[in-house]
């Protein structure tokens, strides 16, 4: 039953990734096309500053939610109220912060400018997220794919009439919100539906909350630090030609990892559901595992056979980044073991130790990027990547091995 469950979840989240994915392409796109190079910068910046920002005003407290909900599924309505009354709070203490600094982030006047638009983003996105939060606890995935495919659909739809009426980049953002803020009144109508309950009468506080948040938004901060440190590294030691082959190549990964991410999006609240059966738990991520460790090594086979057809999209420029998918491939394999291990322990409460793992590896990566990056380029990198995703990989299920030994020896004890 509950395979056949992750299964559904890991399809629609398919969609939900692979639809969205292709609708924000086709949007860059017209953008790119309609207003060129300038215009596609200035809104791609502003959407890569929008990134981290929103993780901080997220704060990890979306991610508490879903392991808790998909626990005791009769406190979503306390989780739910608390967080948005969270986000509410922060929200905009956020978006008045980045209105007045968005001038020390960047120099570009339009950047600054976009960035101040986006500003409301810092508020709706996290208040999306819990609804979103809510329903992947709940077990019900399909209001996702059609929030954000919707949502994607009608910002193409508006950007383009926008357009053709004479409008600019300006235009372009403001859609982004306010379609974002119709997605949100959606989410929370698709709530009011489906999902409203009476709260339990648990009594939830703020700084509570976001104290057992701060592991996850650490994990979250150190996770998106290390999945672009190459690429920051490459800047700063090396050329922006090898930044660009380490960029072509990564596109190819990124594509890879949609099917994993909707997978793990289903397969963190089944975990957490399943905390109190240890067996079913173990059971359920063994499967889960022999199913990731299939896909990494299909994919690292994949990338090693028709690595050379990258020239074919990019052009005969981009020969050098040919052993750079290669690598980064291979890569994609014990990335996603790690991945699924660290998702293991934060069901299981541990998200400390999966969080320390991870400064490692961000601590090699760095290191070795120092020595490696200014010889080999990004070539290098590459193989800087999957050593360091090799090493993260074995530390994690050293460490889980270890404290569940521990906690075997103290029962027996007991």
């Amino acid at each position: 039953m509950t395979n056949r469950r992750l299964s559904r979840h890991t399809l629609i989240l398919t969609a939900n990734n692979v639809g969205s994915a292709g609708l924000s392409f086709l949007l860059s796109v017209l953008i790119g096309r309609t207003l060129g190079k300038e215009g596609l910068g200035v809104y791609a910046a502003v959407l890569a500053w929008m990134f981290p920002l929103g993780l901080m005003a997220e704060f990890g407290v979306n991610t508490l939610m879903t392991r808790e909900v998909a626990q005791h599924p009769s406190l979503g309505e306390d989780y739910l109220r608390l967080a948005l009354r969270t986000y509410c709070a922060m929200g905009c203490a956020w978006l008045v912060a980045l209105f007045f600094c968005a001038p020390l982030l960047v120099s570009d006047p339009a950047v600054v400018d976009g960035l101040r638009l986006s500003s409301p983003l810092l508020l709706i996105a996290p208040c999306f997220g819990a609804f979103t939060a809510l329903f992947r606890a709940k077990g019900d995935m399909l209001p996702i794919p059609l929030l954000n495919i919707g949502m994607w659909s009608a910002q193409f739809v508006l950007t383009l009439a926008a357009f053709l009426m004479g409008g600019g980049i300006v235009a372009a953002l403001v859609i982004n919100v306010l379609t974002s803020a119709g997605q949100l009144a959606a989410a929370w109508w698709v709530y009011r539906l489906r999902f409203a309950a009476p709260p339990s009468g648990l009594a939830l506080r703020m700084l509570p909350l976001l104290r057992r948040a701060l592991p996850f938004a650490l994990g979250a901060a150190l996770v998106a630090l290390q999945a672009r440190a190459s690429t920051i590294l490459l800047e700063r030691l090396s050329d922006t030609g090898e930044t660009g082959y380490y960029a072509a190549a990564n596109r190819f990964i990124e594509a890879g990892r949609m099917l994993p991410n909707a997978f793990f999006g289903a397969l963190f609240p089944a975990l957490a559901a399943l905390a109190m059966q240890p067996l079913e738990m173990r059971r359920i991520f063994r499967r889960a595992l022999l199913t990731l460790g299939a896909f990494g090594l299909a994919f690292g086979v994949g990338g090693l056979l028709f690595a050379p057809l990258l020239t074919s999209l990019y052009g005969d420029d981009f020969l050098p980044s040919i052993p750079v998918l290669q690598a980064l491939a291979w890569a994609l394999l014990p990335a996603l073991l790690r991945a699924a291990l660290t998702l293991y322990a934060y069901a299981k409460g541990h998200e400390a130790f999966a969080n320390g793992v991870t400064a490692v590896m961000l601590v090699l990566q760095v290191a070795l990027g120092l020595w490696l990056i200014p010889v080999s380029g990004a070539v290098g990198a590459a193989w800087i990547t999957l050593g360091v995703e090799v090493i993260g990989c074995a530390l994690m299920a050293l460490a889980l091995r270890l404290h569940q030994r521990a906690l075997s020896s103290e029962s027996n004890a007991g």
